[in-house]
């Protein structure tokens, strides 16, 4: 089944645009009309920005799978100056090459099936043999508890209806997409959601399921994704993804699934990005004296102990020595403490009853 047969979205259509739905919607839309400002008075800022959400793309997308490499030889397979050496060192390279890719060629990469199977062999391209096939045995969505028992989340459509299960998928999305009919940020939340219903792949399905986000939202001329990185903030909220997921893929075979919870939390991952870009970005005509007010913006609004690093990643185009002396004066009064030294050092809000206990 999928959400784009049997003439589901109208049925649907009440309950699916709700007023949260509509309020999102319009936020998204609203920050997307500001892009092309942004492309006109910040370029450097977000040249910074993109080469921060692709190592952090990456290395989100691939550590929800359960693949972790150490920062060091991240940061080296994703400037290229060193060669894979194990499997999980093969996914990262992959992906950053297929992250890349859309990055630089999105409009030119139609959605369609070979495409899609073209890109999964890219994100294999590190082990051969397992990439640009379509499954060719039953898979299903498990879960492992602690105690060792498995329990199955969901059934996903059998090997056999792989193949023509894709081409209406690719081909429906595509007639919607053209339609405009609902809204496209609906269209390709269904579109996702169907596809990882679906599971086309032995493996790789919900790393493919990231980048193809990205892509559709690219050809829909929402480029936040270039900027900020939508895999981080999933990988940030990742109970509230694999729920949302769940909760709609119930009765998807038989089309009575309910889009509206993956719905809602889509677009708002898609509104935080665009929330996160701007404040990133700032207002592009302000003065350098005010940079340091945003600093100390992005300092209060931490909620753990953060590094200069993070600080810069939030704001690149503010330099480091702005940054060390808005926190030495942000000590000085009071609001915050180093911990630890050197390169493991971090900084630390002092609240106000901590600084009451201290005082007494």
């Amino acid at each position: 089944m999928s959400s784009f047969l049997n003439d589901y979205m109208n049925k649907n259509t009440g309950h699916i645009i709700n007023s949260t739905v509509l309020k999102l919607i319009a936020s998204i839309s609203e920050y997307k009309g500001k892009q092309g400002l942004y492309e006109q008075q910040s370029p450097e800022i977000l040249k910074k920005l993109q080469d921060i959400a692709t190592i952090q793309s990456t290395e989100s997308s691939n550590r929800i799978e359960g693949i972790f490499i150490k920062n060091q030889r991240l940061q080296e397979l994703m400037k290229e100056t060193t060669t894979p050496e194990n499997r999980p060192e093969n996914e990262v390279a992959a992906y950053r090459s297929v992250l890349s890719q859309i990055h630089s060629a999105a409009t030119d990469i139609p959605i369609r099936p070979n495409i899609i199977k073209q890109l999964h062999q890219m994100l294999h391209s590190f082990s051969p043999g397992e990439g640009g096939a379509w499954k060719f045995t039953d898979n299903e969505i498990t879960e492992k508890y602690p105690d060792g028992t498995v329990r199955t989340r969901f059934k996903t459509t059998p090997a056999i209806l792989t193949e023509d299960s894709m081409k209406d998928l690719c081909k429906y999305f595509s007639l919607a997409m053209e339609e405009k009919d609902p809204h496209e940020l609906i269209l390709i939340a269904a579109f996702v959601l169907d596809f990882l219903c679906i599971h086309p792949f032995r493996d790789g399905n919900g790393r493919m399921a990231r980048l193809l986000t990205l892509l559709c939202l690219y050809h829909a001329g929402y480029n936040v994704g270039r900027f900020i990185s939508l895999e981080k903030i999933i990988e940030e909220t990742k109970e509230t993804y694999y729920s949302t997921l769940y909760q709609s893929s119930q009765g998807w075979h038989e089309g009575n699934h309910d889009l509206l919870p993956w719905l809602e939390y889509f677009l708002g991952i898609i509104l935080k990005a665009y929330r996160e870009l701007e404040s990133r970005v700032g207002i592009v005509s302000e003065s350098r004296g005010q940079k340091t007010e945003r600093v100390r913006e992005i300092v209060l609004g931490f909620l753990t102990p953060f590094s200069v690093r993070e600080i810069e990643n939030r704001c690149p185009d503010i330099k480091r020595p702005t940054i060390n002396a808005t926190l030495k004066a942000m000590r000085e009064e009071g609001l915050i403490e180093l911990q630890g030294f050197g390169r493991s050092a971090k900084w630390k809000i002092i609240y106000k009853d901590e600084i009451e206990t201290k005082d007494f």
